[in-house]
This record gives C-alpha cells, structure tokens and sequence, in this order.
C-alpha cells in the first residue's frame, strides 16, 4: 500500500516538470527582451532592410510627419538641419531640401508648398529605414504592402510613367511603369513588385 503516494509523488513531479517546459502561446509575451542578434525579423525575401516596426527604428513616419517635418507647416525652423538640393524627376528639376538621417544617409527629399515657399510641401521617403505604424517601409512587397493596408488603387502617370496608389494621406510609389491613368488591375500587378518610395501629401 506504500506504492500509492509514491506513484502519486513521480505523478506529481512529471506534471511540473512538463508545464514549465511549455513555451509561451506568444512568443516573448510579458517580457521586454532585446531582439536575438542574427536573428532575421523580416517578414520578406531576406533583406535585412526590412521589418516589422520596432522600438528601436529611429525614424517614424506617423501621423503624417517624419523627424517633425509634416505637409503644411513652416519649413523656417528645419532650414539650418536640411540640406538644399534639387530632386530629378520625369516632369523636371525641382528645388528642395534633402533630409539625412543622423548616419548621414538620405532619408528622403522635401520639396516646399507649390502655392507658398515658405511651407513644406509633398515629402519624398526613399530609404527603407523609414518606416510608417503598419510597419511599412521602402522595399516591401506589394502582397505585403495590400496584406497590411488592405486593397489599394492604384494609377500610372502619363508624363513620368509611374505608378502610385494612395492610402490615407501617404502615396505608394511602386517600382513598375505605366503611362496609364486609369486604375491598374490588382492582378497586373506581380506580387513580388516593391514598394519604390512613400510620399507624404501636401
């Protein structure tokens, strides 16, 4: 009759044991842990560019404004941190402002308000260091760009043969060409295109 607390003892022991070598339903849940070096977070084919937001990208693009720079308000206060330059494009030259990040690598182009100088106008992202609360920066692809942000329209430019499409405030340039303005279909656009810049709207 000894047998029985023994069994119930081993019993005991070998249900602790498996529980605490259960891992978490999410990983990571409850605990601020830094990111594993080597580790590859993107959601992608490999480029070790691109990722999901993290706490540490130093560059957010939220609420339509990048380093405080947003469409509409006085360009004054962020002259002596700009870099004057001109952006090349299908429909000319245009005068602006490049924005570099702390590295000394450019983040993107600022051009000022068509209708007043003295404000900022569109803001051009070019660099996939940038990136917006969905998580989505230069290089991603477009199945994960429509994946994030739900079904996009998008339209080609009969001057510059671009293509973009819009989505609450932020234009998404592809990196494909179309003179079409008429909506692209969804399906003639391969899964695997990239995202070639982010425009913040004037």
């Amino acid at each position: 009759m000894r047998l029985l607390p023994l069994l119930t003892a081993l019993l005991f022991t070998f249900i602790v044991s498996t529980c605490d070598s259960r891992p978490n339903d999410v990983e990571g849940a409850g605990v601020d842990t830094p990111p594993e070096a080597g580790v590859d977070r993107t959601p992608n084919d490999g480029n070790l560019d691109i990722y999901d937001v993290d706490p540490e990208d130093p560059y957010l693009l939220s609420n339509r404004t990048l380093l405080g720079l947003k469409p509409g308000e006085p360009i004054a206060p962020y002259t002596d941190a700009l870099r004057k330059g001109k952006l090349k494009t299908g429909e000319g030259n245009f005068a602006g402002y490049y924005i570099d990040g702390a590295e000394g690598g450019e983040l993107g182009f600022m051009m000022p308000d068509t209708e007043d100088e003295t404000l900022i106008g569109d803001i051009y992202v070019f660099s996939p260091s940038v990136v917006t609360e969905e998580g989505i920066r230069v290089g991603l692809s477009y199945s994960e760009l429509t994946e994030r942000l739900g079904a996009i329209d998008f339209y080609g430019s009969e001057i510059e043969s671009r293509v973009y499409g819009e989505h609450e405030g932020l234009r998404y340039q592809l990196d494909i060409n179309s003179n079409t303005p008429e909506k692209i279909a969804a399906g003639d656009i391969p899964a695997s295109t990239k995202v070639k810049a982010i425009v913040i709207n004037r």
